[in-house]
This record gives C-alpha cells, structure tokens and sequence, in this order.
C-alpha cells in the first residue's frame, strides 16, 4: 500500500465549509482516506510512508482549467509557425508547467491532438490529465475559419497524431461525419464555433454561425459516444441557439443577461467564462500582432463580460473555470481566478476552478473537493487564497502539487520519508 501523510496544514476543501485549521490528511493507494485534526487519535492511527509538513501552508483541490489550449502556441491564438519538432516540444513544456502551477486536470477547447492526452495518461509526458476537444467545428468564414478574406479555398490541414487545427464543415451530414471523426480520434468532447470571435479574420463578433439542425446533428453523435459539446458563445442569440441544440457548456457566455441565464439554470448547463487571454491580448497587443479591429472587438467585450458574470452569480449559473490562454509561454495560468475574483469574490472563483469544472466534466465523484474518497489531486500554497487569491495565481507561492497522491512538485524539498 503506498502512504501519505501532510500534517498540520491548513485545509479549505471547497465544499462550502469554512476553513479548517491544523488538519492531518492521510493519502493511501492515491486516496483521501481521513482528515482530521492534529494530534487526534484518527490522524495518528496511519503508518505513512511520507510525510509532508503543511505547518504554514493552505491545502486545496489540484486546479482545473476547463478551457486550455497548450497546442496554441502562436501569441495571436494559432499553432505559431515553429518546426513540427519544435513545437511537439514546446507543447510538452506547456503542459508540465501547467502541472507545476497547480493544475491537475485541463480540458483542452481545441487545438491539441489527443495523443498528448494518451502520453500524459501513460506517465511519457508528465503533466496533468488531459480531456481533449481535437479539432474546433467551424462553418465557413466562421470564428475557425483562418483565411484571410483575399485568400481561396485551400486552408492548413489537421495532421492526425500531430496538429488539431480548425475542421471548416456546413450542414448536417458534414457536421454529423466530422463529429464522428473527432471521436474516433480521441477527443473526448466535442467543440463548435457557434459565433464570432475576437482573433478570427473575417467574422463579426455579432454574427451567429451554423444552426440549430447543426449544431443538435453534433449534439446527438456526441451523446452516442456518452459525451457531450461545448459551444464557443460571446452573444445571447448564439447562446440560445445552443440551448436550443440542447449543448451541455457554453464558452464565455459573454453578453448574458437574467433570461438567457435562467434559461441555463433551468436547462442544467454550464457556462465557462474565460477573462486571462483578452488580458494578455490587450497588455502585448503589438507582440501579438493582432490588428485594430480586432482590438477593439476585444475592447468592446471588457465591460460586458465582467457584468455577464455578476447576472450569472446572481441567477445560479453553474460557472466552471477557463483560462482560453494561448501563446508560447502560458505561464501563471492561475491569474484566471485573480481575475475572476476582482469580479466575483475569491471563494466562488476558486470553487469554479475546482468544484463546479469537476462536476462539467463528469468526475465529481473523484475530483474537484477535499474529502475521504476521492482522488488525491492536492495543492498546497503559502496562504489562505480565501483571504488571498494571489495564493494560487503566483507560481512561486505553489509549495507541493499532488497528482494522484503522488508528489509532482516540491518546492520547499522538504517531503521526509519515514
């Protein structure tokens, strides 16, 4: 049986319960199997094999990040233009760094071949798990369509094993095929461009792209294979078209007002709003490289999108985490909860990065609080990120990562084995 203990911490186990102080948390066969305080006679009853001394520091749920693309490594949101054995390993740093910042589990939205998931789930790549979407759905001249408005027919093609790039496909059968073909590659959810973005070339942002008959064609495939799609939505009417595609998660959720999120309420859906990328894009706009019009699309979504989040507090919504980060660092993932946190408050910020994102993916049984039974996927940070979010969005501040009940990261090189 393999052992763990971390004694003395300090555990907020995103429940609801408040903060419990000087806690020993016994791990066994990757496991929480007890929590309880210090000293008593149930913490000490465990003969562990390591020990890890949690005086000082704050125990929560490994992070998740329900909307990565660690494949997207050009700075304006595209695979960049580096050699294919460049890029495979700037990939691979993406995600171990993803790890080292706390995060145990990503859902990739797009862009990733899910080989990188099968490597990371057969411990050759270290990193977190990974849920892969493959390659977007895109009408033409939609959000994932590239070309430039000059440019004819031919676009860069998905290479099976190595790049997942836009698939552009119109009407139901195309849409019903590509679905299909998305599965049997891997990708464990499916992701559709349901309207405009901020990057794409061609697209306004108001536009609504594919209909309903599309997007419910991907919808029923998806629930074939016991999965679901998430929908790329900034405006209320591709939102409702989405609702009315009977999707499981919209992305962004951007212009939401109270009836469009009752509606999501009362239809059992989860919204990802994602605030880090259009910070990052608008603070490096000329490393980016991104144009006027598209500056001001994402300066015009600032202001609508923090209001959006409040009405989703305010009405239920079940709001998950996502970062939609691109470029080839992505470093400090977790400023996506400092960021929602200025808007929302940091326990509901840090409930949607753990809590909420286990329960859209499926894995609440095993994922997302602090509790005997499940899955010991654990952070432990210098400070209390109720009180101080910056806890868990510093890098430097991430003391251990457990994945599994093992020990991923250690900064204090403090882990004594008995």
């Amino acid at each position: 049986m393999n052992s763990l203990a971390i004694v003395g911490v300090d555990v907020v186990d995103c429940t609801g319960a408040p903060t419990r102080e000087r806690q020993d948390v016994l791990v066994e066969d990757g496991r929480i199997t007890s929590i309880a305080p210090s000293g008593t006679a149930a913490a000490a009853s465990s003969d562990s094999g390591v020990v890890i001394d949690g005086a000082g520091l704050t125990l929560v749920p490994g992070l998740m990040d329900a909307h990565a693309h660690v494949a997207l490594l050009g700075s304006d949101g595209t695979h960049g233009d580096l050699p294919w054995a460049e890029h495979v390993l700037q990939v691979v740093d993406v995600i171990g760094r993803a790890l080292d910042e706390g995060f145990t589990t990503l859902r990739d939205a797009c862009g990733t071949e899910p080989i990188f998931a099968t490597l990371v789930a057969s411990g050759r790549i270290r990193g977190p798990r990974i849920l892969p979407s493959g390659s977007v759905l895109s009408q033409t001249g939609g959000h994932g369509d590239l070309r430039p408005a000059h440019h004819g027919g031919s676009r860069p093609p998905t290479i099976p094993g190595l790049v997942a790039r836009p698939e552009v496909v119109d009407g139901v059968d195309a849409v019903t095929r590509m679905t299909r073909e998305q599965l049997r590659r891997g990708a464990t959810q499916i992701k559709m461009f349901a309207g405009g973005g901020a990057l794409s070339p061609t697209d306004p942002l108001e536009s609504v792209q594919f209909t309903v008959d599309e997007i419910r064609a991907a919808v029923t495939v998806a629930r074939s294979w016991g999965t679901y799609v998430h929908t790329h939505c900034h405006t209320r009417p591709t939102m409702h078209n989405a609702l009315d595609a009977g999707v499981r998660c919209i992305e962004h959720g951007t212009d939401m007002d109270e009836e469009t999120a009752d509606r999501i309420v009362a239809e059992g859906v989860f919204v990802v709003p994602t605030l880090s990328v259009s910070y990052d894009l608008l603070q490096a706009r000329e490393a980016a490289g991104i144009t006027p019009a598209q500056i001001a699309k994402l300066e015009s979504m600032q202001g609508r999108r923090d209001e959006g989040m409040r009405v989703m507090v305010d009405r239920g919504v079940k709001m998950a985490s996502g970062s939609d980060i691109v470029g080839p660092v992505q470093d400090r993932r977790g400023r996506e909860l400092t960021h929602k946190a200025a808007v929302i408050g940091n326990e509901r910020a840090l409930v949607a990065a753990t809590r909420t994102t286990a329960e859209l993916i499926g894995r609440a049984d095993d994922l997302g609080t602090v509790e005997v039974g499940k899955i010991a996927d654990l952070v432990l940070t210098d400070g209390n990120p109720l009180d101080d979010i910056e806890a868990l969005a510093a890098p430097s501040r991430i003391q251990y990562v457990l994945q599994g009940g093992r020990v991923v990261r250690d900064q204090r090189s403090a882990t004594a084995t008995a």
